[in-house]
């Protein structure tokens, strides 16, 4: 019964949903530059902005690490249905476009990573192209729902994937109103709140995170290290994993994605698995799943570990696609 169940889901095409026009989506990303900068040029920093840039860019990087990456590109976890809008709602505050746009475009690089298919490799394109060019790419502005099938069954993700801005903005509303009303002190407008409190912090987590697709397969960068020969060029950078919550670990990642954590050795920092740890326990997410002791193994971590940390590993690399429906 099950079996059947899913073989209805596979059967179901969603096709293309349309994003903006890449003017619009240029207008948009130009807007919020300049409220940005504004929040540099125009509203002094204090305790209070300080504070609040802080606990934004955290929920934002977070949002981008945990929710788009290892829940929507690769169901590294599972969460109930409402659950699961909350957390669509979160990656829509990464500022990366809509939760299944990312998880398609994320699943065509897996599938061609460091190739010429790959929308952002920075050895078959260019270091720029793969931080931020490719964002423009008129190419990449819709959504393959049916790459996405597990996720595109939900109309209420469809609906927010569609819509990402509406949340995105909502909130900027929602901090605007609270500065005008004095809560963060007298001295903060809704402005000042706003602009410190979204889109400042917006910016900057959308492009510490660029950083992963164009330093993190740039092996030529000072800083790097590979534990698995993988077959792309990825790379694990300890100070990149570090300020975007985990995914630094990149080369981990490349050779098991499927795992809710890319830091597989206990003193390899991933913010965003630590959260998930405390979530699943209090049982707002569930079935986190772990790094196979196989793969601890080849890459020389753990007691007992024997395999050579550059061996090639006979399989193929590990991945669980949000493309298959079950």
């Amino acid at each position: 019964m099950e079996a059947s169940q899913q073989d209805n889901r596979a059967a179901v095409q969603y096709g293309i949903q349309k994003g903006p026009p890449l003017w619009l989506f240029k207008l948009r990303l130009s807007m919020i530059y300049a409220a940005a900068i504004s929040a540099l040029v125009f509203f002094p920093l204090s305790w209070p902005l300080f504070w609040l840039f802080v606990a934004s860019y955290a929920v934002r990087m977070w949002s981008a690490e945990a929710v788009l990456h290892r829940f929507f590109a690769h169901r590294a976890f599972r969460a109930g249905r409402a659950m699961q809008f909350v957390l669509g709602f979160l990656g829509c505050q990464a500022g990366q476009r809509g939760p299944l746009w990312w998880a398609a475009i994320h699943h065509v690089h897996h599938k061609h990573a460091d190739t010429e298919n790959d929308p952002h490799s920075p050895v078959a394109h260019s270091f720029w192209t793969a931080q931020s060019g490719w964002f423009m790419n008129p190419n990449y502005t819709d959504t393959n729902l049916d790459l996405v099938r597990y996720y595109a069954r939900y109309p209420e993700l469809r609906w927010l994937n569609k819509h990402y801005m509406t949340p995105f903005l909502g909130v900027a509303v929602l901090l605007f109103l609270i500065g005008e009303l004095g809560w963060l002190g007298p001295s903060i407008s809704g402005l000042a709140a706003a602009c410190w409190g979204v889109f400042l912090p917006a910016t900057l987590s959308v492009h510490l995170f660029s950083f992963v697709n164009s330093l993190g397969h740039w092996r030529r960068g000072l800083g790097g290290s590979r534990r698995y020969d993988t077959d792309d060029e990825s790379v694990n950078r300890p100070i990149l994993a570090l300020l975007t919550f985990g995914t630094g670990w990149h080369n981990n990642h490349h050779r098991y994605a499927a795992a809710a954590r890319a830091g597989f050795a206990w003193y390899e920092v991933d913010i965003s698995y630590y959260v998930l740890r405390v979530l699943a326990l209090v049982g707002l997410v569930r079935d986190l799943r772990p790094v196979p002791a196989r793969i601890l193994t080849l890459g020389g971590i753990g007691v007992g570990a024997t395999a050579s940390a550059t061996e090639k590993a006979s399989e193929a690399p590990d991945f669980v696609s949000p493309h298959d429906a079950g």
